[in-house]
């Protein structure tokens, strides 16, 4: 789980889907991104690791995952 810097959970609201033109073998290991939104303040931060990332991605397309 991820944390604001105001102290509140950071839940995912979007997660990358990745590239078509991947095998199903290269789909598992391939490390998507997310953008997560703050329950507490509303901040939302864009391409943050997903899958065990240990470090930021370039800037990439997701999918939201439910409509507010």
């Amino acid at each position: 789980m991820f944390v604001c810097e105001c102290g509140g959970m950071l839940i995912p609201i979007a997660i990358e889907e990745p590239p078509e033109e991947l095998s199903k073998e290269e789909k598992l290991i391939y490390k998507r991104v997310c953008d997560v939104e703050c329950t507490s303040c509303g901040k939302v931060l864009y391409s943050q690791p997903y899958d065990g990332n240990e470090s930021m991605n370039v800037v990439r397309k997701t999918k939201k995952l439910s409509e507010k």
